[in-house]
């Protein structure tokens, strides 16, 4: 709709300069179109560059996501790939269903959006917290009333992301976040490990006991001792 004013009161605007003989009718038709005109444009630009009538609405978003390996292990795994340098921001791969067969990157950059790719952002954080989830924040622009809509609702502004943050909240005892060389290197040393388990607990039997009951009675703490183990094996600080 401003669209439309400016040009109507541009044409006003000749029209009372040009074509109205009285001095009075042509100063005010002329002068009041020319005044209104100004602005029209003063509003367009303040919207373009402000975004005024608009304001930020902002919508969170919580999934569940499960392991990246193997689905048969007790803990859980993440797999980080940070996008450029000190960046901390990553590409993500996990799995979003529990019944998938494989794992999914997440929050790639799409090369052929770059514009809305530079407004998306990924992380990861340890927690306490016994499931993994990923929350997404986004922030949208959004006309503050009905009028504002009808005057700038020409430009596709309605919705037009903002930013957008995802941060994956990964339980820090019972899931590893590992990058796709440490995942390489852990899927190399399972035998290794395998192997000095398995010597350890022949050596002595009272602790292959434990163990076992361990596994059956505290599966949790089974699983904190094998990611802490596997950690360890890594050299990891995390």
């Amino acid at each position: 709709m401003i669209i439309i004013l400016i040009v109507l009161f541009t044409l006003l605007t000749f029209y009372g300069f040009i074509h109205i003989d009285k001095i009075f009718w042509r100063g005010l038709v002329g002068g009041l179109s020319l005044v209104l005109l100004t602005a029209s444009v003063m509003a367009l630009t303040i919207h373009i560059k402000d975004n005024w009538g608009m304001e930020k609405v902002t919508s969170t978003e919580t999934k569940k996501i499960y392991t990246a390996g193997d689905t048969n292990a007790a803990f859980g795994m993440l797999l980080k790939a940070e996008i450029g340098q000190d960046t901390n921001n990553y590409a993500l791969v996990y799995r979003t269903n529990k019944e998938d067969k494989e794992p999914e990157v997440h929050f790639q950059p799409d090369q052929k959006h770059m514009v809305e790719t530079l407004k998306k952002t990924a992380d990861y954080k340890l927690t306490s917290e016994s499931e993994a989830k990923v929350v997404t924040t986004t922030v949208k622009w959004k006309f503050k009333d009905n009028f504002m809509k009808f005057l700038f609702g020409i430009g596709g502004e309605e919705g037009k992301l903002v930013y957008q943050h995802a941060r994956a909240y990964v339980p820090k005892d019972t899931w590893l976040v590992l990058t796709q060389d440490e995942a390489k290197k852990l899927q190399q040393e399972v035998p290794a490990m395998q192997a000095q388990q398995e010597a350890a607990l022949k050596a002595n039997p009272a602790r292959a006991k434990a163990m076992m009951e361990l596994q059956k009675n505290s599966p949790e703490e089974f699983t904190k001792l094998q990611v802490k183990q596997i950690k360890e094996r890594l050299g990891l600080k995390e």
